[in-house]
């Protein structure tokens, strides 16, 4: 029978010696099936814990069972300690999310990119790329598509080219607001005037920045030239 603040070992001993009333160490390694060479060790750890008592013998010592009310009184403190430690995991888990994080991060290699992605928050209201493969990933559409729902902002400057022709397809697909770049190997996300995610394809390293001024500006500049760009002729 598990009580809680106590081993497996502990409990097992504890209920052998209620049941045996009074009994020596080998009687109760007997009735707990605690080896006999652990039982003095869990024994004594449970007289250190107030639930049992040691009856000096002439040749061997007793064990008898402290009142069970002691084992609930020991169960109630542990449950307070508990509780307290689950206060103390709260508040450090609210000073790990309020810490700081590193405003820039650089990573090589494509698996690294896609790292990159995940950390950036879900866009609540605005995305802006520039593609320069127009990659199709079905997440990456469910992102657009909340954004579009909530009557957010989505434009996308692509590479416009025939290798490019079916990935641009697809996208029309989701959105319309597409428009041509010439691009020789950069994809740059921004996400919410908040965080920029920038891909540099032929030195394959990515860069992701947190910092909303920087983010601002570059949504500016993606903006403004959107506004001129051309459609791709498709």
């Amino acid at each position: 029978m598990p009580f809680f603040g106590l081993g497996r070992r502990e409990a097992r001993v504890f209920e052998a010696v209620v049941k045996l009333k009074k009994a020596t160490a080998n009687e109760i390694s007997r009735e707990s099936l605690v080896p006999y060479n652990k039982v003095y060790e869990v024994l004594y750890s449970l007289e250190r814990k107030g639930l049992i008592r040691v009856i000096p013998g002439k040749r061997r010592n007793y064990f008898v069972a402290s009142d069970p009310e002691k084992l609930e009184h020991f169960v109630k403190e542990r449950i307070k300690e508990l509780e307290k430690s689950l206060k103390e995991i709260a508040r450090l888990k609210k000073l790990y999310r309020l810490g700081e994080v590193e405003p820039v991060v650089i990573a090589r290699g494509r698996e690294n990119f896609y790292k990159l992605l995940k950390e950036m928050p879900e866009a609540k209201k605005k995305i802006l790329t520039v593609k320069y493969t127009v990659e199709y990933r079905p997440e990456w559409e469910r992102g657009h598509r909340e954004v579009l729902k909530k009557g957010g902002v989505v434009k996308e400057l692509v590479r416009c080219s025939r290798e490019t022709e079916a990935g641009i397809k697809r996208w029309l697909k989701v959105h319309k607001e597409i428009k041509c770049i010439p691009n020789q190997g950069v994809a740059i996300s921004v996400r919410d005037d908040k965080v920029v995610l920038i891909s540099l394809i032929k030195s394959n390293a990515s860069v992701l920045i947190r910092d909303k001024a920087f983010a601002k500006l570059m949504g500016l500049l993606l903006e403004n030239y959107y506004d001129h760009a051309k459609k791709p002729e498709i």
